[in-house]
């Protein structure tokens, strides 16, 4: 089953763009439900909200999107397995674990992030912290494309995110060759060479459109994951100006997916 959705949805600079101008921030994952089947949530990654905050999200979804949970930058930038933090984190993802509807956590890894002995056993002490959750990893620096990663990773029963990101150096080469475990996932970040590095980890890297030539060329790998995996996640992190939803609606046309809408643009005309 493929599940089509983007990274993150509560966006001001989508409001005129594919929410309607005057939508109210809590009325935003209810809207973006309407259309898609499953979303990132990144906030978790700089802070991580209590526990009703989850649950609210849970309420507004109504069963219509599986969840999938960024870890904490703790863990995954700052190198650093933090207790208070790794517990939070873990209470934050129990309402979607009870009520079905968590897909995956996504611990992603920063490009200065190596496979070396170092990296590897700090990948391991990671698992180790975080226990039996369905986890997904991004590991963007070309090292860790070597076959002896996957091994780990395989080892470790985790999933790896295939990235879509600018063809720089250094950047890890995604493709169905590197897939594996149990979870199939895929990032598109978009191709903003330019802004790649000069932006950091702001949005300014992310703004970026694909064009459906480029969406067409990851439509077989894509295919292949689904047809091994019970769910394969794909996600559309270009979010600056609304170019995130907009990619994933003519994905799910290339993958001859029907979405449950086509955004709220048709019911509120701009």
């Amino acid at each position: 089953m493929i599940l089509l959705g983007t990274s993150g949805w509560s966006y001001d600079d989508w409001k005129g763009r594919w929410y309607p101008p005057g939508i109210a921030r809590a009325a935003m994952l209810d809207c973006y439900a309407s259309v898609f089947d499953a979303v990132e949530i990144n906030a978790t990654y700089y802070r991580v909200p209590g526990r009703k905050s989850a649950e609210g999200m849970v309420r507004a979804a109504a069963g219509r999107l599986r969840f999938a949970v960024k870890a904490p930058g703790d863990l995954t930038h700052k190198l650093r397995i933090d207790e208070t933090t790794t517990l939070a984190w873990r209470r934050f993802l129990e309402p979607f674990a009870d009520s079905g509807t968590l897909g995956a956590v996504l611990l992603q890894f920063p490009q200065r992030f190596h496979f070396t002995a170092e990296g590897a056993g700090y990948l391991r002490s990671v698992f180790a912290a975080i226990g039996e959750l369905p986890a997904v990893v991004e590991l963007r620096h070309e090292s860790w494309d070597a076959k002896s990663a996957n091994e780990l990773l395989g080892e470790l029963n985790a999933s790896r995110a295939l990235v879509d990101q600018p063809g720089l150096r250094g950047l890890s080469k995604s493709g169905a060759a590197n897939a594996v475990g149990p979870i199939g996932y895929v990032r598109l970040h978009g191709r903003n060479a330019a802004a790649w590095h000069a932006g950091g980890e702001g949005s300014a890297r992310y703004a970026y459109r694909y064009g459906a030539s480029e969406l067409q060329e990851w439509v077989p790998a894509i295919r292949e994951l689904d047809a091994e995996r019970t769910s394969t996640f794909v996600f559309f992190n270009n979010h600056p100006e609304g170019g995130a939803p907009d990619n994933a609606e003519t994905m799910a046309g290339l993958l001859g997916q029907t979405l449950r809408g086509t955004g709220y643009r048709d019911l509120f005309p701009m």
